[in-house]
């Protein structure tokens, strides 16, 4: 570490800790949750001690002020990707300590997609709109340009076949997993 990346940290902690008040008022009035406000200081922090030659700074107020902001809209633009911290989604992992119920799963699931588009256009697209979207059979007339008898065919015939080829599955993966096993 050279003796300006040093002189550049010192100086960087004495402007932090001087116009932290500064930088926490200008981060809080921009972002929406005001749990975000210490972790963005934080971040306006870790890019003053990146920032090198602090000392050619004229304003280094006004600096801190340009600098919060710019951390702030970042942030701003990058929470609409973002997702929620929580632990709902752990519940639907597969079980981590049975890989051979994990494995099933996605075989299964795989299966589910492969039934899916083999399925009849009519078939595949109302029950899409039904299970995926949640409309109503109505709905579903509307947008396909038929008649609500004929969705409730086709959303009938959908389920049939795809019970087959699950039933299918289920019994071929039944077969594969006692053989497996050793079993007859």
């Amino acid at each position: 570490m050279s003796i300006t990346d040093n002189t550049d940290r010192k100086t960087a902690a004495q402007w932090f800790e001087r116009w932290q008040r500064l930088i926490r008022h200008a981060l809080s009035g921009r972002l929406r949750r005001k749990e975000d406000v210490d972790d963005m200081a934080q971040e306006v922090y870790l890019r003053l001690l990146r920032a090198r030659h602090l000392d050619l700074v004229r304003s280094p107020r006004s600096y801190l002020y340009r600098v919060a902001v710019n951390v702030a809209e970042e942030w701003r633009l990058r929470a609409p990707q973002s997702m929620e911290h929580s632990s709902e989604p752990l519940e639907v992992l597969y079980a981590a300590d049975d890989p051979v119920e994990a494995t099933g799963q996605i075989e299964q699931d795989r299966a589910v997609q492969r039934s899916l588009k083999a399925l009849p256009l009519a078939s595949r697209t109302a029950l899409t709109l039904q299970l995926r979207d949640g409309k109503t059979y109505e709905e579903i007339a509307d947008h396909m340009g038929v008649t609500r008898r004929a969705v409730k065919r086709y959303v009938a015939n959908g389920y049939a076949e795809l019970r087959q080829e699950l039933q299918a599955y289920r019994t071929d993966y039944q077969l594969e997993d006692d053989s497996q096993h050793g079993e007859r």
